[in-house]
């Protein structure tokens, strides 16, 4: 597949999972139903040389009820500590389903992806910019009230361009957690 084609497909996948609540919003099939704080830590190995990097985020959302299913946009800002310094900064959508286990805790799965720039350089990943983060997670959700919650989960992370550079594209994976406070409607 060329870039122009990769690109294509990569913006006609970015636009709908964009615009997908504000349609399903306007159908009157989805709400806001929760706005909230997060922040973590993720640590991975640089490939193929080795050496440790080291993530701390901070991300914010806007969570919708999609009826069983939660569509959630996290912009984020997050320290890189690694062989330089930096910042990675994007917009993460999430999908996460939550399943109560009775009295005030959940569990969840999520799973996310979104544009980001990385703001470094790695041999992984070639020069700073554009790339791709894609989250996996599961965790657990405390409800404090009928409209406050904590969460806590572990996540895999993968990073990549999709090689719609001309850089390498190694990826860059680490292991970590999130913990947040969220106010549901």
């Amino acid at each position: 597949m060329n870039k122009q084609a990769g690109c294509g497909i990569v913006s006609f996948f970015l636009f709908v999972l964009l615009c997908l609540p504000s349609w399903l919003y306007a159908a009157g099939r989805v709400h806001l139903s929760e706005l909230g704080i997060s922040t973590g830590y993720a640590s991975g190995e640089h490939r193929p040389e080795g050496g440790d990097f080291h993530v701390t985020s901070f991300a914010l959302r806007a969570g919708f009820d999609l009826g069983g299913l939660q569509c959630s946009f996290d912009p984020f800002v997050n320290a890189i500590d690694a062989d330089e310094s930096g910042v990675e900064a994007g917009l993460t959508v999430f999908l996460r389903y939550f399943e109560r286990l009775g009295g005030k805790v959940s569990v969840f799965g999520e799973i996310g992806s979104g544009p980001m720039y990385l703001g470094i350089d790695t041999r992984e990943q070639g020069d700073a910019g554009f790339n791709f983060l894609n989250l996996f997670g599961a965790g657990f959700r405390y409800h404090i009230s009928h409209s406050l919650s904590l969460d806590l989960a572990g996540r895999y992370r993968h990073l990549s361009h999709a090689g719609l550079r001309d850089n390498d594209n190694l990826g860059m994976d680490s292991w970590g957690f999130s913990t947040g406070i969220y106010l549901g409607y």
